[in-house]
């Protein structure tokens, strides 16, 4: 199986107002610059740990994940990192403009020599809000930037595109992906319907913070979709996203957990999390998935491998992220990667 860190980018500093927008002047500019220095830092000590891949999601207005591109953190990242593969598990289409997009992670590809792997996603409510999305049109909206992103990947000649959400009489991207014929892409997999997307289209999915039980039911929907397009996915096809807590044994991990539950902020109606500062990369609404030591997480994984899934993004905490990481390096990568 194979590991991903989920990384927040998140402000190091404190906010004393929470919900969402948060207002810009509970930003300190200095402590800006320090959170990208800690993230990038982070992400760097999570290669050193054995992580496979390392992710970076697109989120507005909100100090806890703080990463309006991905695309720009992400190329940073590239030149301190030399192994892991670069997930941007979350560009969200509705939000941006496709062909710019296609264009941003070319160039990513290329600058971190092919180590790039891509999520698209519609984003949530409140990020539906950031430019004044219509949310009853974001899945369809996806779906077309999908569609016209991998055109654009994969047309060797200059095209137009007439659709529905995207109109250009022109796209012609440069430069190239590295990698041929373009990046591993995901697809949402939490909906029946977007599950079946992904497996018509030949995607892979990504399902988050759900029950194992769930997941199983998202994947068998996605493989009946491949299947009947004439492909067959892999468990490397399937990542599955939560929040990791751990530690030596399984009481002391979960003293952490409930300490980290104490101090969860509110969320907001449309379920954002309000951002209390501090990045705390477990902090929100969807819990804790993992909790324990060694054989508990494993245990965890299996029946997530069991399941269909073939790569673990996750968040991780066991007092501090310099520990968290030493912890998941010595303890959990060796024995997380025998899992099959």
């Amino acid at each position: 199986m194979k590991t991903c860190f989920l990384g927040t980018g998140g402000y190091t500093g404190q906010v004393a107002v929470r919900g969402w927008p948060v207002p810009p002047a509970e930003c300190d500019r200095e402590e800006a610059a320090k959170s990208m220095a800690t993230a990038i830092r982070n992400y760097r000590l999570a290669e050193e740990a054995g992580f496979d891949w390392i992710s970076i999601s697109e989120h507005h207005y909100q100090p806890g994940l703080m990463t309006p591109n991905p695309a720009i953190l992400a190329a940073a990242v590239s030149r301190e990192t030399s192994r892991v593969k670069i997930a941007l598990l979350g560009p969200l289409i509705p939000l941006v403009n496709p062909v710019r997009t296609a264009e941003e992670i070319a160039m990513l590809d290329a600058l971190n020599g092919g180590r790039t792997v891509v999520l698209f996603l519609k984003g949530t409510p409140n990020e539906h809000a950031t430019y004044g999305t219509n949310p009853a049109e974001t899945r369809d909206i996806t779906q077309e930037g999908v569609d016209l992103i991998l055109r654009a990947w994969t047309e060797p000649q200059p095209f137009s595109w007439e659709g529905r959400y995207f109109r250009y009489r022109t796209v012609s991207v440069w430069p190239r992906t590295v990698q041929d014929p373009h990046p591993p892409v995901f697809y949402s997999g939490n909906s029946e319907e977007s599950a079946q997307f992904a497996g018509r289209r030949g995607l892979s999915i990504a399902i988050g913070f759900a029950p194992p039980e769930k997941v199983k039911q998202q994947v068998d929907i996605y493989k009946r979709a491949a299947h009947a397009a004439g492909w067959e996915p892999t468990h490397d096809n399937v990542l599955y996203r939560g929040r990791m807590v751990i530690a030596e044994t399984d009481s002391a991990a979960n003293e952490i957990a409930e300490r980290i539950r104490a101090r969860a902020p509110a969320t907001t109606p449309t379920g954002a999390p309000a951002g209390a500062g501090g990045g705390d990369p477990t902090a929100g609404v969807a819990g804790i998935q993992f909790v324990g030591g060694p054989d508990a997480v494993l245990r965890k994984a299996q029946t997530l491998h069991e399941a269909g899934v073939g790569i673990l993004d996750v968040a991780v905490a066991g007092g501090g992220m310099t520990r968290s990481l030493e912890l998941f390096g010595r303890l959990f990568a060796p024995a997380l990667k025998e899992v099959a």
